[in-house]
């Protein structure tokens, strides 16, 4: 019995490791966010979205003269992905690395019908709720935020955001009018 003991914790040990190790790698975590860099991107970002379980997932990209296939889209290792993350409030984080001035773009159905034609997976626009969320901190933080959905909306979203920047700047730098 006393030879079994330590065969039995070493087969224990080796089972519990490898068991650690086979583990998925979480999405950016919100203590790996504290170390996120986010360069000015000549391009702007991409931010894709989609349903996960009862939340959402939020995919941020540079902007390229080049479609992204589905998988650099969704999966966390795709080439050139900034950040992986669940939820609004993880997403609010992610932007909030952003210097001022950036131009993030939303990207819907519509729009990925337009570009990718093929199947483009749950990629879709979050709830209204979300949308109007992330537009608000956007202006806040003097980001460019664009809902680009191929039904021209995209100009629209683009010109309520900058009226809005201006507004604010101007009741900044004036007061109240």
């Amino acid at each position: 019995m006393k030879t079994l003991y330590p065969a039995i914790c070493l087969l224990l040990s080796c089972m519990l490791f490898c068991l650690a190790c086979s583990r998925d790698r979480e999405d950016t975590t919100i203590s790996g966010l504290e170390h996120l860099i986010v360069n000015a991107s000549a391009k702007g970002w991409e931010l894709y979205t989609w349903p996960e379980a009862n939340n959402w997932k939020f995919s941020f990209l540079p902007g390229t003269n080049r479609l992204k296939s589905l998988s650099e889209v969704t999966l966390r290792d795709g080439v050139g992905n900034l950040a992986l993350v669940t939820g609004p409030d993880s997403a609010k984080m992610v932007l909030n690395r952003f210097p001022a001035g950036e131009n993030i773009v939303l990207i819907g159905e519509g729009w990925l019908q337009q570009t990718w034609g093929t199947p483009y997976g749950d990629l879709q626009l979050p709830p209204t709720k979300i949308i109007d969320d992330l537009r608000r901190f956007c202006i806040q933080k003097k980001l460019s935020f664009t809902v680009a959905n191929g039904d021209g909306n995209r100009i629209a979203m683009r010109c309520f955001a900058c009226a809005a920047i201006l507004f604010q700047t101007a009741l900044n730098q004036f007061g109240r009018f």
